[in-house]
């Protein structure tokens, strides 16, 4: 069939490629799901004299202020196939640089060179109507940009003991930190997003992020009870306002996750190749096959 182009049709941009200075490491912003794609390739540049022998490849994120840097879920670590190792990172900060570093491992526990870059995903515009994402770590796919209705403000509760002392007018009071601040939301949904929204509020653990503007760190939460009012007639409304409380956890575990790609998984390569021989045409690296072509 004949592909019919619209000269007077704007060229789409492809997202540009930031690699590190010795040409292994090497990020794709993935600004539809504000994430950020990473693949090693220790045969690329000057080729790593042991490329085969790496077994795996560990990548962590230095976020600024930090004080040291965190695992990145899907790369703690990477599988390294031929010299080649992938992972996405759908956890990084929004509107802020943030500097990976790639390190090769070996099967006898030994470490190889390191590779590092910087990158920065963009934060939702200050107006933007869509300006908080909730990101599910189990399916990125489910992940949504949704706008908040309400003041993003918090609360956090105290932890005191208190004790009435004979003789004295004043108490005494044992403390220890506050709870991590919990946030009462309520976010618009419209009708043809809502039950992508109803399945990630209910798919586990979350992200919760906003730009920096707004002074209030990512979260991560599983909603507890989850209120939905339509925002116009039943049967014709527009919407829903859909009202949960943000109440953070401590990040989960980053140890021996799988690589985790929106709308990319070994189903979907199953469902769309009979044999493992149509695979390898259609993707001429391991990079390719992992990401969907994407690196």
């Amino acid at each position: 069939m004949a592909m019919i182009v619209d000269p007077a049709a704007p060229h789409v941009t492809p997202p540009s490629r930031i690699t590190s200075p010795d040409g292994w490491l090497a990020a794709i912003v993935d600004e539809p799901w504000a994430g950020v794609v990473l693949s090693v390739d220790y045969t690329a540049g000057t080729p790593l004299a042991d490329a085969d022998e790496v077994w795996q490849v560990r990548i962590v994120r230095q976020d600024p202020g930090a004080p040291e840097p965190v695992p990145v879920r899907s790369g703690d670590a990477a599988w390294a196939v031929e010299g080649v190792g992938t992972a996405y990172d759908h956890e990084a900060p929004l509107g802020a640089a943030v500097v990976y570093t790639a390190t090769a491992l070996y099967q006898d526990g030994s470490e190889g060179p390191s590779s590092q870059l910087a990158v920065t995903v963009p934060a939702p515009a200050p107006g933007a109507v869509r300006d908080l994402w909730i990101k599910s770590l189990d399916d990125p796919s489910l992940s949504a940009r949704v706008q908040l209705t309400s003041p993003y403000g918090q609360e956090s509760a105290g932890r005191q003991d208190a004790t009435v002392v004979a003789g004295s007018p004043y108490r005494v009071i044992a403390y220890d930190v506050h709870q991590a601040a919990t946030r009462p939301v309520t976010v618009d949904v419209l009708r043809e997003d809502i039950e992508r929204v109803r399945k990630l509020l209910r798919s586990g653990i979350l992200l919760a992020q906003v730009r920096a503007a707004y002074q209030t760190p990512d979260a991560y939460f599983v909603p507890g009870d989850i209120a939905e009012t339509p925002t116009g007639k039943l049967g014709s409304t527009g919407g829903y306002a859909v009202a949960f409380t943000i109440e953070p956890i401590a990040r989960p575990a980053t140890a021996g996750q799988p690589m985790r790609l929106p709308g990319w998984s070994w189903d979907h390569v199953v469902d769309q190749f009979a044999t493992w021989d149509a695979v390898a045409a259609s993707y001429p690296s391991w990079a390719a096959l992992s990401t969907n072509g994407v690196t």
